[in-house]
């Protein structure tokens, strides 16, 4: 684990990783919506995801929302970070802040001052480590609605906590 990368996820990248979500959750239609938002908003600017690798293997992945619905969470000078996962067999090993450091590094390089990032109340472990990280100050509560997993019916909802830290 001494050859830690985290870069930019490249289109190919993305297209893999999201097909290969998709393959493992054939009757899930959320992950056909999710690949087709997240590859064409790489493209256009609005994201910008990383991938972290070990050896070439992906182990985990964080996405910057540059611009979103929400202007509390993403404006000229504020952006979120989404999508932040790490595989199982490497959590606990600083994987994480390997990513949030990148990210956070490149929201600088581009103009951001303040990021944000959300987090359910029972994600008690990843509300720890994003207090730790100095995403201290509160923002709101809201609910964030998940594409239906079926097309015709309605997605889940559920409800997050919005913190923010000065970068």
């Amino acid at each position: 684990m001494k050859n830690i990368d985290v870069r930019p996820a490249t289109f190919s990248e993305l297209e893999h990783w999201w097909d290969k979500k998709i393959v493992l959750h054939p009757f899930d239609n959320a992950y056909k919506v999710w690949k087709k938002c997240f590859i064409s908003e790489n493209a256009d600017g609005k994201r910008r995801t990383f991938f972290a690798f070990d050896d070439g293997r992906y182990v985990g992945q964080g996405t910057l929302l540059l611009y979103g619905d929400d202007e509390e969470l993403t404006r000229g000078d504020r952006a979120e970070i989404i999508k932040l996962e790490i595989e199982e067999e490497y959590r606990n090993k600083g994987i994480a802040t390997l990513i949030y450091k990148r990210i956070e590094n490149h929201a600088k390089d581009v103009g951001i001052k303040y990021l944000t990032i959300g987090v359910e109340p029972c994600e008690i472990r990843n509300m720890q480590i994003y207090f730790h990280w100095g995403f201290t100050s509160f923002i709101k509560v809201d609910k964030e609605t998940y594409p239906p997993k079926k097309v015709g019916e309605d997605g889940e909802t559920i409800t997050v906590l919005y913190y923010a830290k000065e970068v």
